[in-house]
């Protein structure tokens, strides 16, 4: 299935751009994405126009960015500005593709498509990501897999018990109550979880009285692959405890058909300056990422065989749901825009 264009993709965390340029593929495309002179991230195709040497290895000069091989300088609309040889003529045929940014609660957005259609949207906003209420941790990880497995792999939170017995010790999903909602092309996989035991995360943060919990993690997603994690645990026994929030960003953007770039933040409005807290958070939530969620979805996608998910008739069960109305969501989106012409 081709990628979907025009929508915005999370294309880095702010703070991963300095003052050197960052090598990208995007939706396939090599990207690089530097720094200009407001500040503000500039995204070219990372190829020169005259042999096409990697502009992510030349070097920054304010908004322009010069190639290491030729020495042709590009500005940041992507039109070359200095050609050093002979008259220093410049032509039309020396540009690069220049690509829309955004900066949005710390995330560096990017537009692949229609320009102009850049215009008429934002990107997605998750403000406690800007919340002094919470403290924020943040990370990265490549997947070597198609971004829809991952998608699914997050709106399936089933799986939790057999892969994360940090997240959920074994047993906890079945007293899981499951409802999958699709709503103007938002899919939620609500997941409340009454009167259960607490689990070994929000005993790290809450009250060490804490036995049984009213849980949540519900699960927001939006086209392309953005999804946020709204989970949190209210206390039901003590009663009078108090309660955890732990909202969380799963941000996916295609690199290859194989391959995914996953941003995630997780963020929490209790133990908030406790930096050991911080530390045994992202080791556990790495962990997770790194040592059990990506193996297996990295080995589905190796067993599939480069196969389309439908076409091999997989057996579904009722927490699939939110992930086939996903798929059809996105599929819908992408076949819209196929036949405009996009």
């Amino acid at each position: 299935m081709p990628f979907l264009r025009n929508a915005w993709y999370a294309a880095g965390w702010r703070q991963e751009i300095d003052d050197k340029p960052v090598a990208r593929r995007i939706l396939d495309e090599p990207i690089v994405i530097y720094k200009g002179a407001d500040g503000a991230p500039i995204a070219l195709a990372d190829r020169c126009a005259h042999r096409f040497a990697p502009l992510s290895l030349g070097k920054i000069d304010g908004d322009s960015i010069t190639c290491p091989y030729h020495g042709l300088t590009f500005g940041r609309d992507g039109r070359c500005i200095r050609n050093p040889h002979g008259k220093g003529q410049i032509t039309s045929s020396m540009s690069v593709p220049a690509f829309p940014t955004r900066v949005q609660n710390g995330m560096i957005w990017i537009w692949m498509g229609d320009k102009e259609k850049a215009t008429q949207c934002a990107p997605l906003a998750y403000d406690f990501l800007d919340d002094e209420g919470f403290t924020i941790i943040h990370g990265y990880l490549h997947v070597q897999a198609h971004y829809e497995l991952v998608t699914d792999n997050l709106l399936d939170l089933s799986h939790a018990e057999y892969l994360h017995p940090f997240i959920a010790p074994p047993g906890s999903y079945a007293n899981v109550q499951y409802k999958a909602v699709e709503k103007d092309g938002r899919v939620t996989a609500y997941h409340s979880m009454p009167n259960a035991e607490n689990t070994p995360l929000f005993k790290l943060l809450m009250d060490e009285s804490v036995r049984r919990i009213d849980g949540r993690a519900h699960m927001h997603w939006e086209a392309p692959a953005n999804m946020m994690l709204d989970t949190g645990a209210i206390p039901v026994d003590p009663p009078d405890a108090a309660s955890a929030s732990t909202p969380q960003t799963h941000l996916l953007t295609p690199e290859t058909e194989n391959s995914t770039h996953y941003f995630w933040s997780f963020a929490r409005d209790r133990m908030r300056n406790d930096a050991s807290v911080s530390e045994m958070l992202r080791e556990g939530i790495t962990n997770a990422f790194v040592n059990e969620d990506e193996p297996m979805v990295r080995a589905i996608h190796e067993r599939m065989g480069g196969k389309a998910l439908f076409d091999l008739s997989p057996a579904l069960l009722p927490m699939d749901e939110a992930a086939v109305r996903a798929r059809r969501v996105l599929a819908r989106r992408i076949a819209e825009e196929q036949s405009a012409g996009a």
